[in-house]
């Protein structure tokens, strides 16, 4: 690309303004998207090949926009098209109308009291079977990489988790019965 070129195209671009933001906007149908297509189409002919010689800097500037307005066209035709299936996917009805779906008031109260008993049941553990659990549930290691890890034997991670899990069934069956 040559300097020259570039500079003939701006300054074409740049008398051009209005009526290429007009006709981004007609072929859009959309302001802001004709806005975003003009300074694409800056970048385009500033990092873009361009030839040796542009016999027509209107015509080519006017094939540029409608190439990038096309494509801009496309990607909003195919992020409507994700976007409505996710929500067709993700998105309960109930009589052609959408729902939301989310916890009431109770159910959210009711996970976060859940939600601090066990972490109350997790601190009441034993310092080393506390350790055990964390490494193996909550950060997800295998019981060969806590072994290592700790340095302990396998059968010893074994009666910790034993330990743990025991302790945890007990404590939400006793608040089990207390809620409900």
């Amino acid at each position: 690309m040559t300097e020259e070129v570039f500079n003939r195209l701006v300054s074409v671009y740049v008398g051009m303004r209005a009526e290429l933001l007009r006709f981004l906007h007609a072929r859009l149908g959309n302001e802001a998207a004709a806005d975003d297509v003009f300074q694409e189409l800056f970048l385009k002919l500033r990092f873009a090949q361009l030839p040796e010689h542009v016999q027509n800097p209107r015509s080519f500037i006017y094939r540029t926009a409608f190439n990038l307005s096309n494509a801009h066209a496309r990607s909003a035709r195919r992020r409507v098209a994700r976007d409505s299936q996710w929500s067709e996917t993700t998105t309960q009805k109930v009589g052609g109308e959408a729902i939301a779906d989310v916890a009431g008031a109770e159910d959210r109260l009711a996970a976060k009291e859940h939600l601090r008993v066990v972490l109350q049941a997790i601190e009441a553990l034993p310092p080393k079977c506390k350790e055990v659990f964390i490494n193996c549930r909550i950060e997800g290691r295998s019981h060969r990489e806590v072994t290592e890890r700790l340095g302990i034997s396998a059968k010893t991670v074994e009666k910790h988790m034993t330990t743990a899990l025991k302790h945890l069934a007990l404590t939400l069956a006793d608040v089990s019965r207390d809620w409900g």
